[in-house]
């Protein structure tokens, strides 16, 4: 006689243990979570300078220097204050250092939630971990080189065109916080599709629901495009056709 389907997953599950042992695993998970951030992040401070080279070359692909009369991104983003440099190091050290911490910080949350799953939600998680991966690079890959360099070119020419303004410089720090806000914004839309497909297989949506609401998502792809890229339509457009098209397929 074979045992009930929830009996068996339960077998499958991790020792039970009581409450204050699960505070003390999450609190050495969260010392080793902090203790490799740190460590990438003061590491990352030796590369400061090819990062932010890195982040430059949207705006040197854009060719919108050229409308200026300038040549090189490093003549266009201007320090100002006494401390922004320290500051700018800091901010780009520490998304670097997050990034390449991120495959230490995401095992060592796995080793302390999985242990509690079924190995039915095991077997799930661990496909849809890797697809959201990768589906959020892929964001971030078409951001940076097909989305940002035209945004930021006519970011220049929408305000010496058709505003009729000299635009000579822009702020590293305002710079680094537009480029680094807008890949992530576009790696985390690229993860609609895994999202969908995780509350289908959870029987939240089906297919019905979801073509039923085609056209508020189509509003909602707009409405992203809207918040995530500059103010005007090309980028827009840029950003909200990728997503609607994910959505259809």
């Amino acid at each position: 006689m074979t045992e009930p389907d929830d009996k068996i997953e339960s077998v499958e599950q991790g020792p039970i243990k009581p409450f204050l042992a699960h505070l003390e695993d999450l609190r050495w998970v969260l010392i080793k979570i902090l203790t490799v951030v740190s460590i990438a992040w003061l590491g990352c401070f030796y590369l400061v300078a090819q990062i932010l080279k890195f982040l430059q070359y949207p705006l040197e692909r854009s060719g919108a220097l050229k409308q200026i009369g300038l040549s090189k991104p490093s003549e266009f983003l201007k320090v100002f204050g006494p401390v922004d440099a320290f500051s700018i190091s800091f901010q780009l050290a520490l998304y670097a250092g997050l990034v390449i911490a991120s495959p230490l910080v995401i095992y060592f949350l796995a080793s302390y939630i999985l242990p509690a799953l079924t190995g039915k939600e095991r077997r799930f998680i661990m496909p849809a971990f890797w697809m959201g991966s990768f589906s959020f690079l892929a964001g971030v890959f078409f951001c940076y080189y097909f989305v940002l360099p035209p945004a930021l070119a006519v970011s220049i020419t929408f305000a010496t065109d058709f505003l009729h303004l000299s635009v000579s410089f822009w702020t590293v720090e305002s710079y680094i916080s537009f480029v680094t806000k807008f890949m992530i914004g576009m790696g985390i839309a690229f993860e609609m599709p895994l999202v969908i497909l995780s509350l289908v297989r959870f029987g939240v949506l089906d297919y019905a629901k979801l073509s039923k609401a085609r056209r508020n998502v189509i509003v909602l792809n707009f409405i992203l495009g809207a918040v995530l890229t500059t103010p005007e339509v090309f980028t827009q457009l840029i950003m909200a056709i990728p997503l609607t098209i994910m959505y259809e397929a």
